[in-house]
């Protein structure tokens, strides 16, 4: 090689550039760097990813119910107005993994939120549902008061009220306005707590719940303490006698005339206007409150007597609408120590001589 001269310099061959060769090769091929840094690129491939179907989700979904307009012949309400079941994963045995219980409860938690979202769906399309029944009642559309409102019967313990509407459209229209007005507060509640949601809920009860989302255990701890405040306030007074004569003698408006503020106590507490018949300050409460709100609701079960009546009787009923009967009438303990259809046989039994005791003339 020849010796190079000063100032001078080394001529160097020009780059070629070779096929790509994975095995010679440690630089990544230019397609792959199109692939990394092109947003157009990236763009295309998202959008080509095959979407996870709804059997693929991880989330549980509760079916949405349908919402059936009953007809002036239909006794029970729609389904819609009951909560929906949950479907919550198997329980595992006791030798799981704690990765497995921590899955579990994370399953648990979104079966809640789904089992939620659901119930204020319904509560939207119920009120929906019911705007026809309210204009015939002469309720407000966007105020979601519940019947009755101002009306006055002249025939004892029959009542008119219900504007010519079948029990599932009364019932329909009275659930759908009482859920509404639950519904902020508890859609809140959701938003920020979310799969914590059930957690949260047993602090304030049915007064924030839509019946849409009240939860078997919820429901189940509401009877038995309707339960122990009906034997609370009988006991006060010293009520004697058979439990279905003396709990409706408390909803007359006969009694209502003379009632004193104890007694006015006492039929609230029953029918679970108040939470105790001992309230503090209550005589003043009575006059200020409890009075007129046990006035309504004593007409409002003259109503839905009237219209079991007239819809054919408890035989009529399905065994969730005689249960929820039952425990607007303070009488969700009578099968208490029953199950299966033995439970049902007394329940039905008991609603029966509820209305053969109305029925009665004082």
């Amino acid at each position: 090689m020849a010796t190079l001269a000063r100032g001078h310099r080394a001529l160097r061959p020009p780059l070629r550039l070779q096929p790509y060769n994975p095995k010679t090769q440690l630089h990544p091929h230019p397609s792959v760097c199109y692939l990394l840094f092109s947003t157009t690129a990236r763009k295309a491939a998202k959008a080509a990813k095959p979407k996870p179907t709804s059997s693929q989700s991880s989330t549980p979904t509760t079916p949405a119910q349908t919402i059936t307009t009953p007809s002036a012949s239909e006794t029970n309400a729609p389904t819609s107005t009951l909560p929906a079941e949950i479907d919550t994963p198997a329980p595992l045995t006791p030798s799981a993994s704690t990765p497995d219980k921590l899955k579990r409860l994370v399953s648990i938690g979104r079966a809640y939120l789904s089992f939620y979202k659901t119930g204020l769906k319904n509560v939207f399309r119920n009120y929906k549902a019911s705007l026809p029944f309210r204009a015939q009642l002469g309720l407000p559309a966007y105020l979601p008061t519940s019947p009755p409102r101002g009306t006055t019967p002249s025939n004892g313990d029959k009542d008119s009220g219900a504007a010519g509407l079948g029990r599932g459209q009364f019932q329909l229209v009275r659930r759908s306005a009482r859920d509404v007005r639950r519904m902020i507060p508890f859609a809140m509640v959701l938003l920020v707590c979310g799969e914590f949601t059930p957690l949260i809920i047993p602090i304030f009860g049915s007064a924030i719940t839509p019946a849409t989302c009240r939860v078997p255990s919820q429901i189940a701890k509401e009877r038995d303490t309707a339960s122990k405040r009906k034997t609370l306030a009988l006991r006060a007074v010293g009520a004697a006698g058979e439990e279905v004569h003396t709990v409706a003698s408390y909803a007359s408006r006969d009694f209502l005339k003379d009632a004193s503020a104890e007694n006015v106590l006492t039929a609230s507490a029953l029918f679970g206007l108040i939470k105790r018949h001992d309230k503090f300050a209550g005589s003043l409460l009575v006059r200020m409150l409890y009075r007129k709100r046990l006035e309504r609701y004593i007409q409002y079960l003259a109503i839905d007597d009237q219209l079991i009546r007239a819809g054919g009787g408890v035989k009529k009923l399905s065994l969730p609408e005689v249960k929820i009967a039952l425990d607007e009438r303070g009488l969700s303990d009578c099968a208490a120590l029953l199950s299966g259809g033995k439970a049902e046989v007394v329940q039905r039994e008991t609603l029966e001589r509820w209305l053969d005791v109305r029925s009665l003339k004082p």
